[in-house]
């Protein structure tokens, strides 16, 4: 499976709850993703399902919406 290292992460301010969150549990979330390793069972030549899968992959581990982020390709074996 291929695997991808989230970066840069953004969460969806509109998402319903959120702005119940402080500015510090926002950056902790935030802080949690980042640099989080994942394993994405799709084709990443598919580039809009993929990068969708990777978005809901963050959804789950978090339970909040995703509005932006960044990943980098994690070659197998490092």
């Amino acid at each position: 499976m291929p695997t991808v290292q989230v970066y840069d992460v953004k969460f969806d301010t509109t998402d319903e709850g959120f702005e119940s969150l402080t500015h510090s549990q926002v950056k902790m979330l935030e802080g949690d993703i980042e640099g989080q390793i994942f394993e994405i069972d799709c084709d990443p030549n598919d580039t809009e399902e993929f990068e969708y899968q990777i978005c809901e992959e963050i959804t789950s581990e978090t339970g909040w919406l995703v509005s932006h982020f960044n990943y980098r390709h994690i070659l197998a074996g490092n």
